[in-house]
């Protein structure tokens, strides 16, 4: 009996991590293949359970498989918990800070303290005029005195405040949300940065087809900025809405960028959703790299939020020649 309920409990548990280890090959067109792409990590505990179990209900064949796709599993998320493999170039690192304000609820002198501690730029999304305005008045303007900035009303805002002088800056549209760019003069560095702060559309409860328009648009809007920036570093920041797990985000990465917490041994890097100190549950925030290398990275407590931000420590080359 005992082998029998083993066997049982052991082929759902296979049958759940199979489903996970698919989901992230999915093309996702739909709600259900985008809940099981986010869920994917979770799934995936389930194939060392099938291990266990299907080895108690001694079958040999089935216990084997497991095996393989507890392998399989570790082979995709343990590297996004080891770090650079190798060390950076001489660089200057800019700290990058980027947080959704939950449509300009944020607390401001919460959001001004926590970056004039922890950060050099500050990519911000879903920022109201009020919020604006509120973060003005906290003193960020003083921190970071250089700003690019667009508020607008409910997740329609967006801005980017920056320690370091911002010499070129620009809207970016055909997106469901408008994004802005800047180029950042950072002393030591011989070639200028260029920032992004983005956003693009939730594809959760509404329809997803304006995501699935935005994310693929996407990577000709990552080709340009790169085309542009040429050996200069590229730095975009913000909500994607997407997980690493999510084909169609993975995709963006094969443009010659990084994501900064699987490259900085971030882990999942969970960002949404936010609620007091309880941890959040899916990775949407993301910060890519490109010409320079995540050093470290991990997420903060925005209070007032319904996002947690993400803070990511950025070497960006003195000599960009040799990226």
């Amino acid at each position: 009996m005992i082998r029998f309920l083993a066997t049982v409990l052991g082929l759902l548990a296979l049958a759940v991590a199979l489903v996970g280890f698919a989901a992230r090959h999915l093309t996702i067109s739909a709600h259900p293949a985008l809940v099981l792409a986010a869920a994917a990590p979770y799934l995936a505990v389930a194939a060392p359970a099938a291990v266990l179990l299907l080895a108690m209900g001694r079958r040999r064949v089935l216990t084997l498989l497991a095996v393989l796709l507890t392998a399989a599993s570790a082979w995709v998320y343990l590297p996004r918990y080891l770090g650079p493999s190798t060390p950076p170039q001489a660089g200057v690192d800019v700290r990058v800070l980027t947080t959704n304000l939950g449509m300009g609820r944020a607390d401001p002198p919460a959001l001004v303290a926590l970056a004039r501690d922890t950060a050099d730029v500050v990519a911000v999304q879903e920022m109201t005029q009020s919020a604006a305005d509120g973060l003005s008045a906290a003193g960020m303007d003083a921190v970071f005195p250089h700003r690019v900035i667009l508020p607008a009303p409910l997740a329609s805002g967006i801005g980017l405040w920056s320690r370091h002088p911002i010499v070129q800056s620009g809207r970016i549209d055909g997106y469901a949300l408008p994004m802005v760019g800047a180029r950042i003069r950072i002393p030591g560095v011989a070639v200028d940065t260029t920032v992004l702060s983005v956003h693009l559309a939730a594809p959760w409860p509404q329809p997803i087809d304006q995501w699935l328009y935005d994310i693929a648009a996407f990577p000709a809007t990552l080709d340009e900025m790169g085309r542009a920036a040429g050996a200069g570093a590229v730095i975009v920041a913000g909500d994607f809405n997407a997980t690493a797990d999510m084909e169609p985000f993975r995709r963006l990465l094969q443009h010659g960028y990084a994501d900064a917490s699987t490259e900085a041994g971030a882990g999942l890097a969970r960002t949404y959703p936010a609620r007091g100190r309880w941890p959040a549950v899916i990775g949407i925030d993301h910060v890519l790299v490109r010409n320079c290398t995540a050093v470290a990275a991990r997420t903060v407590v925005v209070p007032g939020a319904d996002h947690r931000g993400l803070l990511a420590a950025v070497n960006v080359p003195v000599d960009m020649t040799a990226s």
